[in-house]
């Protein structure tokens, strides 16, 4: 299966470097993370990896390296929507559900703690990892709890900020330098980043028995009208289903 630029994983080290002075026990994250898993209805949220997981820690040694490290998804993404469409595809689709999911990696176990609980889930980049599924769209989170740190907070409008912050640290790097080869604006750009936050704590809302309302109009497109038979989606910025 088609995965990021394969790098040592450093197991070894992940497993030795000590978390957040403060956080709660490892066996907290492991409660928490595991009422994630529960709510979450799209994607398996799990504690440990393997082989097949790529660390957002590599990732992001290859975007300090100046390396393309998600050019591999996106292409293998390209050919799997051609062959199954019979048609050519433009890079651009592929780097925009390639952006969503990478985002959405990491949205996921930061909204949903925060929405489901009092808690405010912080991975590092070496404590937080994906694998894909044989169609290459993320089918397994991992959050490592010996490289995460965990902590309550109380007050909704603080924790709400600092899942936020976590969230765009630690994807802000690897947007910034997204796909140079795709013509895709920082509207396109930094809108993927607020729309699949949005979304993520939506979920996340709704999975807690809070009313969500309806979906929001997103910033960024996705552009699966390009493929034939589709049309835009409900939330969709060019106005929806046509």
């Amino acid at each position: 299966m088609p995965r990021p630029h394969d790098v040592p994983t450093g197991d070894d080290e992940r497993a030795t470097e000590p978390r957040t002075a403060g956080s709660l026990p490892a066996s907290d994250i492991v409660s928490v993370v595991a009422r994630v898993d529960a709510a979450s209805p799209f994607v398996e949220i799990a504690t440990s990896g393997g082989s097949a997981t790529t660390w957002l820690a590599d990732v992001a040694a290859h975007v300090g390296a100046g390396v393309d490290p998600l050019s591999p998804w996106r292409e293998a993404l390209r050919q799997q929507q051609q062959r199954a469409n019979a048609v050519t595809v433009p890079t651009h689709v592929p780097a925009a559900f390639v952006l969503q999911w990478w985002c959405e990696v990491v949205a996921t176990p930061i909204a949903y703690a925060a929405e489901l609980g009092p808690w405010v889930l912080v991975p590092e980049p070496a404590g937080l990892g994906f694998e894909l599924a044989p169609a290459l769209h993320p089918i397994r989170i991992v959050v490592a709890p010996e490289r995460t740190s965990l902590w309550l907070e109380r007050s909704e409008a603080t924790r709400a900020r600092a899942a936020r912050t976590a969230y765009d640290t630690l994807v802000a790097d690897l947007v910034a330098s997204y796909a140079p080869e795709v013509r895709m604006g920082s509207r396109q750009r930094w809108g993927v980043v607020d729309d699949m936050w949005r979304a993520a704590v939506r979920r996340g809302a709704g999975a807690a028995g809070k009313t969500v309302g309806p979906e929001p109009v997103r910033t960024s497109c996705c552009f699966i009208f390009v493929l034939p038979g589709m049309h835009e989606c409900a939330s969709c910025p060019r106005g929806g289903p046509r």
